[in-house]
């Protein structure tokens, strides 16, 4: 009697499991410059990594030290890096955010929608709405050339 065949899995499927999500997940990270919306770069990495422990370790070195980051609540400890960044206010345990607040919150979420229209292009391409079934390694340079052809577009 031959012994049943084992299924190829993947060696590194463990590490792409994401408990919060209960499946197997990628996370990409975008930094959209506000004022022309070019797509200036995108990261990705294993979905079970926090959005700020993913800044950390691909911080963008590269931009001017005055910049200013518009970044959502994912963020919060960015502050300790940088001088100029405005996050959304958080409401504490037990209590009502102020109508100052909820305010400043609706400016940022106005400003950030820039960005929010720029994921939601790459999501029209399919790589982030549907699940991806190709080799890991490879998710990193198909998001960096769609936002390579949304930057194109955009330019014309």
């Amino acid at each position: 009697m031959q012994p049943k065949a084992t299924l190829n899995v993947q060696k590194n499927q463990k590490q792409y499991y994401s408990r919060k999500k209960e499946q197997h997940t990628l996370k990409a990270q975008i930094i959209v410059y506000w004022q022309t919306g070019l797509i200036l770069d995108v990261q990705t990495c294993r979905g079970c990594v926090h959005d700020f422990s993913l800044y950390k370790q691909t911080c963008p070195y590269w931009l001017p030290k005055n910049t200013s980051y518009l970044v959502d609540s994912g963020y919060q400890g960015i502050a300790k890096l940088h001088k100029l960044v405005f996050i959304p206010f958080k409401k504490l345990k037990g209590s009502e955010l102020l109508e100052l607040c909820k305010q400043a919150n609706h400016y940022l979420s106005e400003l950030r929608i820039l960005v929010e229209y720029k994921i939601g292009l790459i999501k029209l391409c399919k790589i982030l709405a549907v699940r991806y079934r190709n080799c890991h390694q490879r998710y990193d340079l198909r998001i960096k050339l769609f936002a390579g052809v949304l930057n194109f577009e955009l330019s014309l």
